[in-house]
Formats: C-alpha cells, sequence, structure tokens
C-alpha cells in the first residue's frame, strides 16, 4: 500500500533517486512480513537492507535473502534501539524508513535514538503520521488517543523543526523544542501527506550577523 494507497511514491522517487547506486545500507522499521524488502532491494541494487521488527516472520517473498538482514526489536523500546544503534552505526546507512508501530512516542523515540547512524546527507522517513489525528481507537494494539493540535502529536513536534533549523535567528535558544535531538544535524524537513522527510547534514552553529535586530 505503500504506492497503491498511500502514493508515497511521488515523495520518494526524487528524494531517494540520488542513493540509487549508493553501497552501505538502508532501514525499514516494521517489515511485518517484509513484502517492502523486495522494492527496496530492487530500488538498492547496491546495499543491504536491514528489517527491523519485534515479530520476524519467514521472508517467503524475498528472492535475494542475502542482500537482507532482520533485527528482532521493538520501537517502543529503548534499548531495543539502542541495540539497533550500536550494530548498525558502522553500516553506512544512508535511508532509515520508519513503518513500525505508527505510534507517536514510538516515532520520536526512534528518530531520536536512531537518526546518528545516518551518514551526512542521509534522508529519515516517518510514514504513516495519520494516526497523530487519531482521537480513539488502536493501532497494533496501541490506543490512539492524539488529535489535531496533541501535545504528542508527531506532526506538531516536528513543526518545531522549523526553528530549529533557523536557530540562528532565535536570541533565546532555550526557547527551542528539547524533543527533538540532533539539532545540529537537521538541515532540512518535508511534510508530504502521511509522511514527514527529514534530511540529515551537519549545520554549525554561528552568530547571527544582524543579532541586534533580535
Amino acid at each position: 500500500d505503500k504506492v497503491f494507497h498511500h502514493e508515497y511514491h511521488k515523495y520518494y522517487d526524487s528524494i531517494l533517486q540520488p542513493f540509487r547506486n549508493s553501497y552501505g545500507g538502508m532501514v525499514e522499521i516494521g517489515i511485518d512480513d517484509g513484502r517492502s524488502l523486495p522494492m527496496w532491494t530492487g530500488m538498492f541494487k547496491n546495499a543491504h537492507v536491514y528489517g527491523i521488527d519485534k515479530e520476524i516472520k519467514e521472508l517467503s517473498n524475498v528472492s535475494n535473502k542475502d542482500k537482507c538482514t532482520t533485527i528482532k526489536a521493538d520501537q517502543s523500546n529503548a534499548n531495543d534501539l539502542k541495540n539497533i544503534k550500536s550494530i548498525l552505526m558502522d553500516k553506512n546507512i544512508f535511508f532509515i524508513n520508519d513503518d513500525g508501530s505508527h505510534i507517536p512516542e514510538h516515532q520520536l523515540l526512534s528518530f531520536n535514538t536512531l537518526f546518528p547512524i545516518l551518514i551526512e546527507g542521509g534522508i529519515y522517513i516517518i510514514e504513516d503520521i495519520e494516526t497523530s489525528y487519531w482521537v480513539k481507537g488502536v493501532c497494533y494494539d496501541y490506543k490512539t488517543e492524539y488529535g489535531y493540535k496533541h501535545t504528542k502529536s508527531i506532526i506538531e513536534i516536528f513543526k518545531d523543526s522549523i526553528d530549529i533549523i533557523n536557530r540562528e535567528f532565535v536570541a533565546d535558544k532555550t526557547q527551542l523544542s528539547n524533543k527533538l535531538l540532533h539539532h545540529n544535524y537537521i538541515e532540512s524537513v518535508s511534510f508530504g501527506r502521511n509522511c514527514i522527510i527529514i534530511k540529515k547534514k551537519y549545520n554549525a552553529d554561528r552568530e547571527y550577523r544582524f543579532k541586534h535586530n533580535i
């Protein structure tokens, strides 16, 4: 449903095109039975795909399994995420795709923990941000009691990244959000329908040349 329902390909084609021939690896959080893995191995022919899920199933539909590694981990568990970080830190990860629990708190925890393993210039995508708008129901057995402008909404949290990216022009930087980590490495953030796309690149702090105006 990445293509036929969500239509993520409208964003992914141009954003991921520069990595088509990249070596190294990509990570997908939430692989279920591995239906998306053939797509990723086909798109990144020289790379290794790391699939993460809290329940690892037989990947019967993946023909080139030598290009895939599955890791059992729960993205709601901080220790599991730290373990993934230690395993993948030296794997030249250029792309991380979060298609896991779809729960805002888990999406934030995963970003804050795993964003550092991306190479500079790498892309981190959070899919299925729709649950931040849900005010009732469940998703993968987790309650979804959020809604428009909810303080735990992953959308609202990443809206604060606008100020983080432009922190040079903020006089009192203690006002910046402390929910998002890695301020110096968030180069840009794009919002698409049902997804957030973050690009990593080092942005050094510098003194604003017109600081007398703020």
